[in-house]
């Protein structure tokens, strides 16, 4: 089993300030999620041959796909969309 280290004991050891421990860690976790994101929402857009759920919307609207098609990956890529906005938002914070 793998000892947790806590991000004072990380800070100690290292001689660094607690904070930036947290910082820089929240940091790479946030940068992470949103590579994993950017890649799921590439992946639902090129099966759809689209670039965002509004483009994937007008496709519906227009008949070129029926709603029953996509509407796991509309609705998967709307909700993945937002948490990009809020990923982005994050770190926007964080500098």
């Amino acid at each position: 089993m793998t000892a947790i280290l806590s991000p004072k004991e990380v800070a100690k050891k290292l001689g660094l300030p607690e904070e930036t421990v947290l910082r820089e860690g929240i940091r790479l976790f946030l940068e992470n999620e949103l590579r994993n994101v950017k890649a799921e929402i590439t992946k639902i857009c090129s099966k759809h041959a689209v670039r965002s759920s509004e483009e994937l919307w007008r496709k519906v609207e227009a008949g070129e796909v029926t709603e029953s098609e996509c509407l796991d990956d509309l609705m998967r890529l709307e909700y993945l969309e937002a948490r990009l906005e809020t990923i982005l938002e994050l770190l926007r914070g964080l500098k």
